[in-house]
């Protein structure tokens, strides 16, 4: 992605909020940075910037030792425990600079452009390009011993995997007597090219070396920084493709007792309703729904323990249609929390508001009308699988640390599970009692085409469309609906669990008013999630693949006023995809933010082909704002919007057909595709 520097005008407003007229030649508020000083106390763990090269554990991830846990609280230390198994820093950080005295007021919804001239940059120092940013200055409290520096990348630029960042702060950007800020000492001789007289000082000037070249490159003075860190950012997405790598080679699965669904498998229009079950290898230690427990327990081999396996229910839906000779494209379909194996032919349209949704009318009836197949799995914590289990239970608050290897055990699953779709040839006697599917002249069963995978997702299920996707090769275009992430930053506004935000102050222990996702406490739990994060999958989809993987087609349908997602954070993940939006804005903010990304603008129907991966191979990646339909919340319109279902159809029909991914206008049920 290019990032362009913002018009005189919104650059005036930002500039307006983080002046220092009048300072005098007086240093101001200085940054502490302590190269003599362990930070691996609470005491001094904000002795140094973070994150920081300088702090790197023994595999090369954030060294959190000594994070401040001020109440002794156990979700706090699990969540700790957690992050620090993450390999380099995180692809979206907070960056926390600890000063000696009060700073100027900043607030995280004012933009910091990605211009030189700003008074914070972020700067991708592999290729000197810059990041549009947020900051905030945080107060003083059981976590922060000083007045503090948080500065984030705007939300929705997600940093790229194994390049090099510097976070710098000018002089400008002045303290809260308007002052001028300091410069530390031993940081001033960094910038002087001279090596600080420190126990330190030979790692910072190794730690510091890219950023000097680049800050003249882009025509900053180095005496006019302020501060500065340094970092490495991870690669969760190509780890966790590698740890599923291994796992599919020391693991096989097969669909087992498949049949014709005996209550209405033949009724359907559009397709035959298969039902089967698949066993699974389960590597969370400890019972669903993990009060306690849910982590992997990895062995000498640096791979997780087989603790159990579990028989999960599959259905089917097979087009009544005839089998190409190659076999059915085929959906593999993610339900959203709370749901169950059938949602991906069940999950139909309420007919009104309150009443229940129609069966038989689900994603699998919408996709059928091409030829396509689906399948649907219960994932981890569905009642399918967890008798009882609650809607959110994948969102334990008794045991946050859970999450990551919840989602990380589902993304193992399904690409389990798409090999023993691959590898699955359906006898025709199983379909016997369900006219419509037909076999080509000398195949003696049906199959999926190994070569036509999509997949698409709702609400929880467009999480793991986002994340499988990203490190299953086989999947080609993916539509994820209702589909969020960036955690710390949408749970603290959403209605997905009532009270978080109270709940959230009383586990980790922080101000309900001193609350927002650049606060420690609330970056620790990104930090500890970073595996299982959907933005950091996002970018990986299509602008970013993993080697041998190929650029697939997004089509990112968005609910206003969605109940569980904001306008926020839809309007960041259209950034973290690097969508072009199409059709009617119906909500204005989004705009703003596809700016700083140099994708603003309304692309015309049909789009196809509209944006570019980073390599320049051209794809279609487009994001669409609808309303609700008056019956259902937004956070629907997967289901219940005709046009957006006409939209996605035809967005993987006209990819199956040639190749390449086309998102018409909306149109009537039936109208046939371009």
């Amino acid at each position: 992605m290019t990032y362009h520097r913002w018009g005189a005008a919104a650059l005036a407003a930002v500039a307006a909020s983080a002046a220092c007229g009048g300072a005098s030649d007086r240093p101001g508020a200085t940054a502490l940075f302590d190269l003599d000083v362990d930070p691996a106390t609470p005491q001094t763990f904000f002795s140094l910037p973070f994150p920081s090269n300088l702090r790197v554990n023994a595999i090369g991830g954030p060294d959190l030792r000594g994070f401040p846990n001020p109440k002794a609280i156990p979700i706090v230390a699990d969540l700790v425990a957690a992050a620090a198994d993450n390999r380099g820093m995180p692809a979206m950080p907070v960056v926390y600079f600890p000063f000696d005295g009060p700073l100027a007021p900043r607030v995280e919804t004012d933009p910091i452009p990605a211009d030189p001239d700003a008074d914070i940059l972020i700067v991708d120092l592999d290729d000197v390009t810059l990041v549009p940013a947020v900051a905030r200055t945080l107060a003083i409290d059981d976590y922060l011993p000083h007045p503090t520096l948080a500065v984030a990348p705007y939300p929705g630029f997600v940093l790229r995997a194994g390049h090099t960042y510097a976070v710098v702060v000018r002089r400008d950007a002045g303290d809260a007597a308007g002052e001028r800020l300091g410069v530390p000492p031993a940081f001033g001789a960094l910038a002087r090219g001279r090596t600080p007289d420190a126990a330190r000082g030979v790692d910072a000037v190794a730690a510091f070396a890219p950023l000097w070249p680049a800050l003249d490159a882009l025509g900053v003075p180095a005496d006019e920084v302020a501060i500065a860190t340094v970092f490495t950012v991870g690669d969760v997405v190509a780890d966790v493709a590698a740890l599923s790598d291994a796992l599919l080679a020391r693991y096989a699965t097969s669909v087992a007792g498949i049949a014709l669904d005996p209550e209405d498998g033949a009724d359907h229009d559009r397709y035959c309703e298969l039902v089967a079950t698949v066993e699974l290898p389960q590597f969370q230690q400890g019972e669903p729904p993990f009060d306690d427990g849910g982590l992997f327990e990895i062995g000498a081999d640096g791979l997780p323990v087989l603790q159990r396996t579990e028989t999960v229910p599959l259905v089917l839906a097979i087009p009544k249609t005839p089998m190409p000779a190659q076999g059915y494209p085929l959906m593999l379909y993610f339900h959203g929390s709370g749901g169950v194996a059938r949602t991906v032919v069940d999950r139909g349209p309420r007919p009104a508001p309150g009443e229940p949704p129609a069966a038989g009318l689900g994603p699998a009836h919408v996709v059928a009308e091409h030829g396509i197949a689906s399948a649907g799995a219960a994932l981890p914590l569905s009642p399918d699988r967890v008798p009882g289990a609650g809607s959110y239970d994948y969102l334990n608050f008794n045991n946050l640390a859970m999450f990551r290897d919840t989602f990380r055990q589902g993304m193992i699953e399904q690409r389990l599970l798409l090999r023993a779709l691959v590898d699955l040839a359906i006898d025709p006697g199983t379909l016997a009692g369900c006219t419509g599917p037909t076999l080509p002249a000398g195949a003696t069963a049906f199959r999926f085409d190994p070569d036509a995978i999509v997949a698409s997702g709702q609400s929880m299920g467009g999480m793991y469309a986002n994340l499988v996707s990203a490190v299953e090769p086989r999947i080609r275009a993916v539509v994820p609906t209702g589909a969020g992430g960036y955690w710390s930053y949408m749970i603290l506004d959403t209605d997905l669990i009532g009270g978080t935000r109270d709940l959230l102050s009383v586990l980790l222990g922080t101000p309900y008013d001193e609350l927002t996702f650049l606060h420690p406490g609330m970056h620790l739990i990104e930090l500890a999630w970073e595996p299982a994060e959907p933005f950091v999958y996002m970018p990986r989809l299509a602008r970013r693949p993993l080697p041998g993987h190929p650029v697939r087609p997004v089509y990112e349908p968005v609910g206003m006023d969605d109940e569980f997602f904001r306008r926020a954070v839809y309007d960041a993940a259209a950034i973290a995809y690097g969508h072009r939006q199409a059709g009617t804005a119906y909500w204005s903010s989004m705009q703003p933010g596809l700016a700083l990304a140099g994708l603003d603008g309304i692309e015309p129907y049909p789009v196809a082909d509209d944006v570019a991966a980073d390599d320049g191979t051209p794809y279609t990646g487009v994001v669409v704002q609808y309303p609700d339909d008056g019956i259902d919340d937004a956070h629907y319109i997967y289901a219940q919007r005709d046009d957006v279902k006409y939209q996605y159809a035809c967005f993987f029909a006209s990819f199956l057909r040639d190749g390449r991914a086309t998102v018409p206008a909306p149109a009537a049920p039936g109208t046939p595709c371009p």
